[in-house]
């Protein structure tokens, strides 16, 4: 199941990751860094980035690339955007962990 893994952290307690604002210089000017709040940034941020994969995926569909059928998404029309953020998440916890793995393997040969 996806979610064995929330249940299994839930007893770590809850910790939230700090944002990371080193990016953020990139997209606003000294002036708007400092009379825009954080949240504010950080929507504006989020919205740009996503506007900025849009951009990309109608690149890749124009050239004829796309790494995953439309029908095999099918599945997963009108999921929840934090439901799929989780998935998400918790697919790259299981990536970074496998890669850790491996190379503890290789290092072992």
């Amino acid at each position: 199941h996806p979610y064995a893994r929330l249940y299994a952290k839930k007893e770590e307690g809850k910790r939230r990751k700090i944002w990371n604002h080193a990016l953020e210089k990139s997209l606003f000017n000294p002036f708007e860094l400092s009379s825009l709040g954080a949240p504010h940034r950080r929507t504006i941020y989020m919205a740009s980035l996503e506007a900025h994969v849009d951009e990309l995926h109608s690149q890749l569909l124009s050239l004829g690339y796309w790494p995953v059928s439309f029908e095999s998404l099918e599945p997963f029309k009108g999921l929840n955007s934090k439901t799929a953020k989780s998935m998400v998440a918790g697919l790259q916890y299981d990536s970074s962990q496998t890669k850790l793995r491996l190379l503890e393997l290789q290092r072992a040969v």
